[in-house]
């Protein structure tokens, strides 16, 4: 009899199955990793020359407009000390890559990769052709960047370290005027309860003011309640109808008064009209009345009757008297 077991049935066609899946996974890696190094991609290479290599890794990408187009294949130390790179480009590109073009070190963000950077070239200029050299335009590198913040830095450094040393100075003004004002607030507070006790004082002579005031109102609205000033509105209201009722007789009166005012004026301009021809000659005739008694007065006093003979006694015409008379 031939006995068989079950577990190697189809071994051999299980283990074939096995084999050709692994060779396709290891023809599918090279593939993934060809199309990932570009190794089935048209590709031509350029090359630029740097003074230092600090940041250049063989393999790293090469980016133009931040998309990825080709990556660094060598790095070599020239006869000249400086750093020849060559990089692989994709040809599809080629078309942006002008005699203008340049290219730089750049960091993708803050923390990223360093890249090279490749800029877009002017479309009337020619493109490069296979192995020709690319400009290169030098960056500062972190630690130059580093350097000049710290150059910009340290004076801003001395400049902090001089206010900490003013601030920390104890004969500074700053500390003095520290003190002053933990004295001012320690015044402060003893001012506070002064300032506390007068307005309790003001409170309580507010208090006796307004007491007092109320008081005061409280009695003069009490006289003036208690005021009767009836009898006297009445006299006032009874003059004034006295005076309403005579006010017309004293105008009647005064009408009358102009009136006769008026004709004794009119009378008195007649009067004066017809009498002043009349005063030259009466002023005439009154003049030489007075002429002529000044001569009958000349002549009664020469008639020796009326004569004066007799002289004063030593120029007195009183005799002076003593106390005995």
């Amino acid at each position: 009899m031939h006995e068989e077991d079950h577990r190697f049935k189809y071994l051999e066609r299980k283990i074939g199955m096995f084999i050709a899946v692994a060779l396709v996974g290891i023809v599918t890696s090279f593939i993934l990793y060809g199309v990932q190094k570009d190794y089935f991609t048209p590709i031509y290479s350029l090359r630029f020359t740097v003074d230092r290599g600090t940041g250049f890794t063989k393999g790293m990408s090469v980016k133009l407009s931040g998309f990825r187009i080709g990556r660094v294949t060598s790095i070599s130390l020239n006869e000249q000390a400086m750093v020849d790179i060559k990089v692989e480009v994709d040809k599809k590109y080629r078309t942006w890559i002008r005699s203008d073009s340049t290219v730089k070190l750049v960091k993708e963000g803050f923390v990223g990769d360093n890249i090279v950077d490749v800029s877009v070239g002017s479309l009337d200029k020619p493109e490069l052709n296979d192995g020709e050299a690319i400009v290169y335009v030098k960056t500062k590198a972190l630690d130059e960047m580093a350097e000049e913040i710290a150059e910009k830095v340290k004076p801003v450094l001395f400049e902090v370290r001089d206010i900490i040393s003013y601030i920390n100075n104890p004969e500074g003004d700053l500390k003095k005027a520290i003190r002053n004002l933990e004295v001012l607030t320690r015044n402060l507070d003893g001012t506070r309860q002064q300032t506390d006790k007068l307005l309790v004082s003001a409170n309580g002579n507010l208090d006796r003011i307004s007491t007092r005031t109320t008081t005061i109102l409280d009695s003069v609205h009490t006289k003036v309640d208690g005021l009767d000033l009836s009898p006297v509105l009445a006299r006032i209201n009874n003059t004034i109808d006295t005076i309403d009722t005579k006010i017309p007789a004293i105008l009647d009166k005064v009408d009358m008064a102009l009136t006769e005012t008026e004709k004794f004026s009119r009378v008195t301009r007649i009067m004066s009209e017809s009498a002043f021809p009349k005063i030259p000659g009466i002023l005439s005739q009154a003049e030489d009345v007075l002429l002529s008694t000044d001569h009958l007065i000349n002549s009664i006093q020469n008639i020796w009757l009326f004569r004066n003979t007799s002289q004063p006694a030593d120029g007195r015409q009183f005799i002076r008297g003593d106390s005995h008379e």
